[in-house]
C-alpha cells in the first residue's frame, strides 16, 4: 500500500537565543513525532521555521509537492503567527500537535497558536500528548486520513454504466451537485459497451480468465447457470475492466437489471471482481462498483475504500435488523468481492466463494455467494433529504455464521452478519436507502471529520 505524503513543520521562536536554551527539548520531541508518523506516512520535514520568510518558504514547498495533509508541531514555546503562513499551504484543516511536558511550555504555545487560527477562521484540530500512545496517534491519523480521502475523492471519476435500475429512486444522483460538493467527475456509458466489447475479446485472454475462475471458485452449475453463461460473465468482467481503464473511472455503477440480467447475462461476477483486490492477472486495486447503478452507493464505496487505504468495500441490502439482539443481516444479489469471505487469506477467500444458480435473471448466469469473515466493520451510506446530502455511519463487528443460515433469507446471496450497538429506532426513521456499504476497519471518526471538511451533515448511529 502506497503511503500518503504529509508535511510536519516544527515552529521555532523568533528569540533564537532563548530558543537555544531549550533546543534539546524541541529536537527530541520533533524526532519522536516524525519517526512515529513515518511508520504510516511519507513525511516531508523542512527545517524548523523561525521567521515569516521561512514559514512562507516552507508553505511554498508544501504546495510545490502537492501535499495537503499538514501537521504543525509546537514542541516548546514558539512564535504563534508563524503557524498562519504554514497553515495557508493547504485548503484543509491542519493538525496542531503539542506535548504535555512540564518543562516545554508546549501547552501555552499551542493554545496561543490555536486561538490565532480560530480568530482567522482557519480550520484545525488540536492534539496534545505523547505520540507513542495509540489514542494520541489515532487522533492525528483521523484528521490526516480525512484530509487525504477528501482530496483523493475530489480527484476521482465515476462511470455510470446504464442508469436507474428497477425503479430504485435513491440510486440516482445530480452530477453538478457531486462536482460542487465533492469535486467528483461524473460520466455516463451505455451498457451496450459491455455487450459489444464482450464479443470482441481475444479468445486466449478469455480462456486464461475463465480457467482461473474455474480453478479458484467453488462452482455449482444448475438451471440457467451453465458453463456457457459463466464464460459470458467472464467476458462481461473483462469488458467492464477495460472500460474502467480506458475511461479512467476510479469507481462505477452497473445497472444490470433488467436489461442485462434478462437479455444478455447477469453481471454479478463482473461487479464482484471489479470490487476485489485480485483477479487472474494477480493483485490489483479495487474499482468500487455498485450494482443497480447506485450512484450514491458507489460514492460511499469509494469513500470507504479510500478510508481503508484501498481495501475492497461493498454494497449490501438491509435485509433485516433486530434491536433486541442488536444484529443486522446484510445481503445483496451478488456484487460482494470474494475478499470478504476471508480478508486475511486471498486463496481461501476464493475457495469460500461459491458460484451457483441465481434466483432471478432470464438471461442466466451465476450468483456470487459467500458468508463474510469476522472482523471490525464500518457501515456507511450517503443519503439525501430534500436534496441535502447526509452521511450516515456506524461501526460494528461481523460474526461468522454457517452457509446453511442463508436459507433463511436468500441462499445464493453474499451475506454479512453484523452486531452493532446503535440507536435502531433512529436508524429506521432516518435511513433513506435500502442499500448500505461496508469496509473492514474502524473509520467513523475519519468520516466525521470528512463531513466537517465538506460541510455536510453526519449521523453516527453509535452516538
Amino acid at each position: 500500500m502506497t503511503k500518503r505524503n504529509i508535511a510536519v513543520v516544527s515552529l521555532g521562536d523568533c528569540r533564537k537565543p532563548f530558543y537555544n536554551t531549550r533546543k534539546h527539548i524541541a529536537e527530541e520531541e520533533t524526532r519522536k513525532l516524525v519517526d512515529a508518523l513515518r511508520v504510516y506516512y511519507d513525511v516531508y520535514e523542512p527545517q524548523a521555521v523561525f521567521d515569516i520568510q521561512e514559514a512562507l518558504e516552507a508553505a511554498d514547498e508544501i504546495r510545490r509537492r502537492l501535499i495537503t495533509q499538514v501537521v504543525i508541531h509546537i514542541p516548546i514555546w514558539v512564535t504563534p503567527n508563524l503557524a498562519l503562513r504554514v497553515a495557508a499551504a493547504t485548503p484543509y484543516p491542519v493538525v496542531l500537535f503539542g506535548n504535555t511536558r512540564k518543562d516545554s511550555s508546549s501547552t501555552v504555545a499551542l493554545l496561543a497558536t490555536a486561538g490565532l487560527l480560530s480568530q482567522c477562521g482557519k480550520a484545525h484540530r488540536r492534539v496534545i500528548g505523547d505520540i507513542g500512545q495509540p489514542e494520541v496517534m489515532d487522533k492525528v491519523c483521523q484528521v490526516l486520513g480525512a484530509v487525504g480521502v477528501t482530496e483523493e475523492l475530489k480527484r476521482s471519476s465515476f462511470g455510470m454504466i446504464g442508469g436507474r435500475s428497477i425503479g430504485i429512486g435513491t440510486t440516482v444522483a445530480d452530477p453538478s451537485q457531486w462536482q460542487r460538493l465533492f469535486g467528483v467527475e461524473f460520466d455516463h456509458c451505455d451498457q451496450y459497451e459491455i455487450v459489444y466489447r464482450a464479443r470482441e475479446l481475444a479468445p486466449q485472454r478469455v480462456k486464461e480468465h475463465l480457467d482461473w475462475v474455474k480453478e479458484h471458485f467453488t462452482i455449482q452449475y444448475g438451471g440457467l447457470f451453465t458453463e456457457e453463461k459463466l464464460e459470458l460473465q467472464v467476458r462481461s468482467y473483462l469488458a467492464l475492466k477495460d472500460i474502467a481503464a480506458e475511461r479512467h473511472y476510479d469507481f462505477m455503477g452497473v445497472k444490470c437489471q433488467p436489461d442485462m440480467s434478462d437479455h444478455f447475462v447477469l453481471q454479478c461476477l463482473g461487479v464482484a471482481l471489479l470490487n476485489n483486490h485480485a483477479d487472474a492477472e494477480g493483485e490489483k486495486p479495487p474499482v468500487p462498483t455498485s450494482c443497480e447503478c447506485d450512484c450514491d452507493g458507489a460514492l460511499t464505496m469509494r469513500l470507504l475504500s479510500l478510508c481503508a487505504g484501498g481495501k475492497p468495500s461493498c454494497l449490501v441490502d438491509i435485509r433485516s435488523f433486530d434491536s433486541r439482539d442488536k444484529q443486522f443481516i446484510l445481503a445483496n444479489c451478488g456484487s460482494m468481492a470474494p475478499y470478504f469471505a476471508d480478508p486475511g487469506n486471498t486463496e481461501n477467500a476464493f475457495r469460500e466463494t461459491y458460484l451457483l444458480e441465481h434466483v432471478f435473471g432470464l438471461a442466466g448466469g451465476g450468483a456470487v455467494q459467500m458468508v463474510a469473515g469476522a472482523g471490525a466493520i464500518t457501515c456507511a451510506r450517503f443519503i439525501r433529504e430534500n436534496g441535502r446530502y447526509i452521511l450516515t455511519c456506524f461501526e460494528g463487528e461481523i460474526f461468522r455464521m454457517p452457509r446453511e443460515e442463508l436459507k433463511k433469507t436468500s441462499y445464493c446471496y453474499p451475506t454479512q452478519f453484523i452486531r452493532a450497538d446503535i440507536d435502531y429506532d433512529r436508524f429506521f426513521e432516518t435511513m433513506n436507502s435500502n442499500h448500505l456499504h461496508t469496509v473492514y476497519g474502524s473509520y467513523k471518526e475519519v468520516l466525521r471529520t470528512f463531513c466537517q471538511i465538506t460541510g455536510i451533515e453526519f449521523i453516527c448511529y453509535n452516538d
